[in-house]
């Protein structure tokens, strides 16, 4: 939020806003695919380590940047430069995480184990963006910065306290195991499908980057970058309930991973094109709080899936290569979003990727529902 609306103040322009998430999915994208390079020599704890003291260093250099008197294009090649380089570390995160909850979760619990930890991001997603306009708007972004910093610290301190056995990986060099992960994610019957919504839909999640979420608080719902805060605050604060909902009925879920995946697909869909069509600012506030379990139930069913599916020693080398396509997508969806934005309009972007995301769930349902009984109970088996 911080660089976003500093680069916004600047330049005035969504098109140049729009770089820092470009930038940042790039390198996040890129640290994804090395993440099989390394994971077959390195610890998942020390990785993790790793990846947090190093953008803890990073955000450090923002506290130097800020004090300097640089011109704004130095400036902004400073700050894009910084956020490359801790986006890049950032990106060897998800594909552990979910390997490390395949590893220390039974089948059984998996929807309650994502549930749970669902609800902790998200709350802190909430405190985040509900607070972190309030905070910009009127202590500053040093205070800002500080307190971020201070978060990345605390979370490097928790990591210490790791204990995983990792599984061995699959066998053969970094080069083959990255190989492996991509062919199978390819290969998969269901990976595949799955593949085609992810694309689908990471071309439609453009819509909440930073920059276009601002230009719509500002252009339809012609509020300040508090509401920026509220509406994206809103919606993380919808996700913790629906992660709290999912962890109550975690075990009616497990036994229905594909039905509630779908279901929650297509709710998120047509909520995304109501919400594209608003103008009031607190009827936009409440549909997207309603937005989050939708979206929440789709996502969590979904990780259980893949994790339930994929043996766990070549889980982290497949989910790295589904992070990295992911990425890739989405990177390439706001190469224009910025300049269809100024174009075209805010409002008009919305509509049109809400019914992207209903095309991405049909699309889902229809593959996996049209199969037989007892292909759809090894599924979910």
């Amino acid at each position: 939020m911080l660089v976003t609306l500093y680069v916004y103040s600047v330049t005035s322009s969504t098109t140049i806003a729009s770089f820092i998430t470009l930038i940042s999915l790039l390198f996040r994208m890129i640290g994804s695919a090395t993440l099989p390079l390394l994971s077959s020599r390195r610890s998942f704890r020390f990785l993790f380590i790793t990846s947090q003291s190093v953008q803890l260093a990073f955000l450090l250099c923002f506290v130097w940047l800020f004090r300097q008197s640089y011109s704004d294009i130095l400036t902004l090649a400073f700050m894009f430069a910084i956020i490359a380089m801790i986006s890049f570390f950032n990106g060897w995160f998800v594909p552990i995480k979910s390997t490390i909850i395949r590893s220390v979760v039974a089948e059984n619990q998996r929807v309650k184990a994502n549930g749970l930890i669902s609800v902790t991001d998200q709350t802190f997603q909430f405190i985040g963006w509900a607070f972190g306009g309030i905070t910009l708007s009127f202590l500053g972004k040093d205070f800002t910065l500080w307190i971020t910093i201070s978060l990345v610290l605390v979370s490097l301190s928790c990591l210490f306290f790791l204990n995983i056995k990792q599984k061995q990986g699959a066998k053969g060099s970094p080069i083959n195991r990255l190989k492996k992960g991509w062919s199978t994610l390819f290969q998969h019957q269901d990976l595949k499908v799955l593949l085609v919504m992810d694309l689908i839909e990471s071309w439609a999640g453009m819509i909440w980057t930073a920059s276009v979420s601002l230009a719509y608080v500002s252009q339809v719902l012609h509020k300040d970058e508090a509401w920026w805060g509220y509406i994206n605050g809103g919606y993380y604060l919808g996700t913790i309930i629906g992660g709290i909902v999912i962890f109550k009925v975690s075990d009616r879920l497990q036994k229905n991973l594909l039905f509630s995946m779908f279901l929650g697909a297509i709710v998120y869909g047509v909520f995304t094109v109501i919400y594209g069509l608003l103008s009031n600012p607190y009827l936009a506030l409440i549909l997207v709080l309603l937005m989050g379990p939708a979206f929440v139930l789709r996502d969590l069913c979904q990780e259980t899936f893949i994790q339930n599916r994929l043996d766990e020693s070549i889980l982290a080398d497949i989910m790295a290569a589904r992070s990295t396509f992911i990425q890739l997508v989405y990177m390439l969806s706001i190469i224009g979003i910025g300049v269809l934005t100024d174009v075209v309009g805010v409002r008009f972007v919305y509509v049109s990727c809400g019914v992207l995301l209903l095309i991405a769930a049909f699309y889902g349902t229809f593959h996996f529902f049209s199969r037989s009984p007892r292909q759809k109970e090894s599924l979910d088996g």
